[in-house]
């Protein structure tokens, strides 16, 4: 059995890959090509909100399927129907078809999103669980490095079309990966483990925790995917073209990508714990300086450290809840985790898309830096060790 764990765990990696390339090509450009079709931001806040929608209904149902039914074949049904809603973005005109497009993606990437936290939860070994998590998801990251910079220069020396032709061809590279994976999450042995695992509680002070954590850091990760590349774009102080935009995301990537390894190891000597705090207080630290930055090259700099800071809270917290969750139900528990998100997703969104039309850009940006700040005061007092009781 772990034979076909080790090289169901490469293959996971490789389909990982291609999907972090498919998402982040389009990274840089989705907000500046909605922007282009006559939305506010006030509306794209609104789009997010219909994106985290689609997150909030299916993924804790996905969470209860998938500890039901093989998972890979959830992941093969995500793959295939998202590289039809791509194809059809360019076709899009209105902020209807645009939130029917958000709305009807995030449903059908549900199943996958759970889905392979789930079979990385699974086949990641419990010793050196952070060393081990951190080089899975350097290697994961490779996928978002070029996809940004490619994208952002597709779009403004080409079309804003192409980079979407592109993820829906690339994302049907990755069944190849979900095919050839010999792990079977419903085999006899899978299955047993499972069984010993069953009587555990599942909501627990720790588990409910890490959920609250994780809950409020979707602040950023909102702000990042709908608002940033507006605010860099429109900014007097930075005015980044679409290609400039697009090699910042990919600063943060090959950051992502450089630091994990080394944070997974810092994470299972610190704790978990230490790793989120402090990697939480530095990303708000990071957010006021955005408001600072003057020109491309400082902005790229700040992209250096971000991308670790980013890195390190998403690491740590995911390496936390492996250490706090009920291992016989992985589906529910991504599920749940994953639901957090979304309902922080669906504050954010609408909230930092009204904070940005009514009170300016700059307050939109030191609002988020303020959730960090209050984030990392919450995980120092709140967030307990695995081995700790609660």
């Amino acid at each position: 059995m772990n034979g076909d764990s080790n090289s169901s765990l490469r293959l996971l990696l490789a389909v990982q890959l291609s999907q972090h390339f498919r998402s982040g090509i389009i990274s840089p450009i989705l907000a500046l090509f909605i922007r282009r079709q006559g939305m506010t931001v006030t509306q794209i806040g609104l789009l997010g909100t219909a994106s985290m929608l689609g997150w909030l209904i299916f993924e804790p149902l996905s969470g209860v399927v998938a500890d039901r039914v093989r998972k890979k074949y959830m992941v093969i049904f995500a793959i295939v129907a998202s590289s039809v809603i791509y194809f059809l973005y360019p076709l899009a005109s209105n902020v209807w078809h645009f939130a029917a497009l958000a709305f009807t993606m995030s449903s059908v990437m549900a199943p996958y999103a759970i889905s392979v936290k789930a079979l990385a939860a699974e086949l990641i070994p419990p010793s050196s669980r952070g060393s081990t998590y951190g080089r899975y998801m350097s290697a994961v990251s490779v996928g978002g490095i070029l996809g940004p910079v490619l994208g952002g220069y597709l779009s403004g020396a080409v079309s804003y079309s192409v980079p979407f032709y592109i993820a829906a061809g690339v994302g049907v590279v990755g069944l190849a990966g979900v095919l050839l994976m010999r792990y079977d999450d419903r085999s006899d042995e899978v299955m047993a483990v499972k069984e010993n695992h069953a009587g555990g509680r599942l909501w627990t002070k720790a588990f409910l925790t890490i959920l609250l954590i994780r809950m409020l850091y979707l602040f950023n990760l909102v702000f990042r995917s709908n608002f940033l590349p507006v605010y860099l774009n429109e900014s007097p102080a930075i005015g980044a073209s679409e290609a400039e935009i697009g090699l910042y995301l990919g600063v943060l990537q090959v950051m992502s990508a450089l630091s994990q390894p080394f944070l997974g190891g810092v994470t299972d000597r610190l704790g978990s714990r230490a790793v989120i705090a402090s990697s939480l207080g530095l990303a708000g630290l990071s957010y006021v300086g955005l408001t600072l930055v003057r020109g491309i090259f400082p902005l790229y700099l700040l992209g250096v450290a971000q991308g670790v800071f980013f890195a390190a809270a998403d690491l740590s917290m995911m390496v936390h809840l492996m250490g706090v969750m009920h291992e016989g139900r992985t589906g529910m528990v991504m599920g749940l985790y994953s639901e957090s998100e979304n309902v922080g997703g669906m504050i954010a969104s609408p909230s930092l898309g009204l904070i940005y039309d009514g009170f300016g850009p700059s307050q939109s940006v030191l609002s988020v830096a303020a959730v960090l700040f209050l984030n990392a005061a919450l995980s120092a007092i709140l967030l307990k060790r695995p081995s700790e009781p609660g």
